[in-house]
């Protein structure tokens, strides 16, 4: 007769043998996730805005304050880094370039972009014609989904539940469509400092007892009640 340890022994050799002669369930490409196995890619790109130089005025036309609002709308909604004025340099209307960069930067400041956003640049033109052209860029990145469409394999009954080549890539390519800042993907956006002002005056007003977490539970639920 075995005894308790014999008996452990033996079943755990039984139980070592019957798990070698299974083949494996689960291989490596099934431990990855879905955003593993359909990946999105984030590439940096840079946006460009010409604008030409008018040597008969300094002064800016409507169409390019326009634009110039836009593009100041679209870098602050998803640019990174500065937003660089590049001005020409090396022709005799140097002073004409520089004074419409000086414009486009005021403009894009009176539309939302901070002076510590705004930067100046030169470039040499070389003599040709586009050397009365300033150039306004700056970074912001874009989402690449993974292709779907792979169904091979077969979609026959099988009994080891396992995703198909396919499974998620829909979600991972609407994610990749619905991002506003692809750069998300790549880093957590800033967040900047509270109101230190508002706050001292909210723990001010909950230490006089003026807010009381049981008022604000009630004008939530009326919120939602009606």
């Amino acid at each position: 007769m075995l005894n308790s340890a014999g008996k452990y022994a033996l079943l755990s050799m039984i139980v070592l043998s019957a798990s070698a002669c299974a083949s494996a369930f689960n291989g490596q490409q099934h431990a990855m996730s879905v955003a593993e196995e359909h990946p999105i890619s984030v590439d940096s790109q840079t946006v460009t805005l010409t604008i030409d130089a008018d040597e008969t005025t300094t002064d800016l036309s409507s169409v390019d304050k326009a634009r110039l609002q836009a593009f100041a709308d679209a870098y602050m909604r998803n640019g990174h880094g500065a937003l660089t004025i590049t001005a020409p340099s090396g022709t005799g209307e140097d002073f004409d370039g520089q004074e419409m960069a000086s414009d486009i930067r005021k403009a894009l400041n009176e539309a939302g972009v901070p002076w510590s956003a705004l930067s100046g640049a030169t470039y040499r033109t070389g003599g040709d014609a586009n050397g009365n052209q300033i150039i306004a860029s700056y970074t912001h990145y874009v989402a690449t989904p993974s292709a779907c469409g792979d169904w091979t394999g077969g979609m026959n009954r099988k009994y080891r539940n396992l995703r198909s080549k396919n499974f998620g890539c829909s979600s991972m390519n609407n994610l990749a469509v619905l991002l506003a800042d692809p750069h998300d993907l790549v880093a957590p956006a800033g967040v900047t400092p509270r109101d230190a002002t508002v706050a001292v005056r909210g723990f001010q007003a909950y230490r006089e007892g003026e807010i009381k977490a049981s008022d604000i539970d009630s004008e939530i639920s009326t919120e939602v009640s009606e």
